[in-house]
């Protein structure tokens, strides 16, 4: 009976942990978005959301960014001062 505690707490954390991790997806570069693409149509909560944006070096980056961030940019709108509003 202990022994199933602690692999059920020890799945309980891992899980917390996988959560926290998922939730923090890393910044993508400043820039101008010039498009909104669907990697896997359509995009869902649980599906990703991405931006491409063009640096002021000229490349164009694609990043994944959360939902409301995807909502709240649009093309032609300068990232990340956009996900502020």
């Amino acid at each position: 009976m202990n022994a199933r505690r602690i692999t059920v707490g020890l799945s309980t954390a891992a899980l917390a942990l996988g959560l926290l991790t998922g939730c923090s997806l890393p910044e993508g570069p400043a820039g101008v978005v010039v498009a909104k693409p669907y990697r896997t149509f359509p995009a869902s909560k649980a599906r990703p959301y991405f931006l491409t944006v063009r640096t002021p070096d000229g490349e164009q980056k694609s990043f994944q960014v959360h939902v409301k961030n995807y909502r709240r940019c649009d093309v032609n709108e300068n990232y990340p001062a956009c996900t502020r509003t």
